[in-house]
């Protein structure tokens, strides 16, 4: 049985993917904060149908480098079969507030969970996620700024993410490691991280989680892809001149 690691699972496109690829078959380890949050969202998994042994659980908290350590030491010992790391985690800052009065502090704090966490749970699994075939998704975001979505300290450290994305790929393609590591951008999405927004341009987290998984499980080598929902590459790295 294949096996997948989602941070921030017990909620929003997290929660949605973690139900769809325990239904697919795969044992899902949850990336949750707290006991609390692990109890309810395996409950709720169990009550879709999921059989409990498909399930384990870590504490982790993407602002806190020894509890990314300390799950990653986990899955290691107890899951070193690890070929699906989904890193969905991740905050929003005010996603209303104009560019220039969000403060360095607001950019920090979405850059660290965002960019800095995301980064450090992959430099951690990395040594698993080698021993053979793998995948490394990102939950992503635009490279480009509109009239009707211009969340700042949220886009820009999305964009940061998707550098991140590429050079990560390129190492890997260099390195001729058995991971492919890519970004989706699932377009706006109605859950909690903004309010739960809804409009002509919002779809459902079943409608992001069924988008996401036919790119997750679509054949194709993605590494360094960042892909929209439409199943489009956004930006992707020219391995080859």
């Amino acid at each position: 049985m294949k096996k997948a690691f989602i941070t921030g699972a017990n909620r929003g496109i997290g929660l949605e993917l973690t139900k769809r690829l325990a239904h697919k078959g795969l044992f899902v380890i949850l990336g949750v904060r707290t006991e609390a949050h692990a109890t309810q969202t395996k409950q709720t998994l169990v009550t879709d149908g999921i059989d409990p042994k498909q399930i384990d659980h870590v504490l982790i908290d993407l602002n806190d480098a020894d509890s990314i350590k300390k799950a990653a030491g986990y899955i290691a010992e107890n899951h070193p079969d690890l070929d699906l790391l989904v890193n969905n985690a991740g905050i929003a800052g005010d996603m209303q507030k104009a560019t220039l009065a969000t403060t360095p502090a607001e950019y920090q704090a979405t850059w660290n969970v965002n960019v800095l966490g995301t980064l450090q749970v992959i430099q951690q699994l990395v040594p698993v996620l080698k021993k053979h075939q793998s995948q490394i998704v990102n939950l992503s975001g635009p490279n480009f700024a509109t009239p009707f979505y211009n969340p700042a300290a949220y886009r820009v450290s999305k964009i940061a993410l998707n550098g991140l994305i590429q050079s990560i790929a390129i190492d890997f393609y260099n390195e001729k490691d058995p991971v492919e590591i890519y970004g989706i951008f699932p377009g706006g999405v109605t859950t909690d991280i903004n309010n739960n927004r809804t409009g002509k341009f919002m779809k459902t987290v079943q409608e992001a989680g069924e988008q996401m998984m036919a790119i997750m499980f679509d054949g194709k080598d993605h590494n360094g892809d960042i892909i929209g929902a439409d199943q489009k590459i956004i930006a992707a790295v020219k391995f080859t001149m």
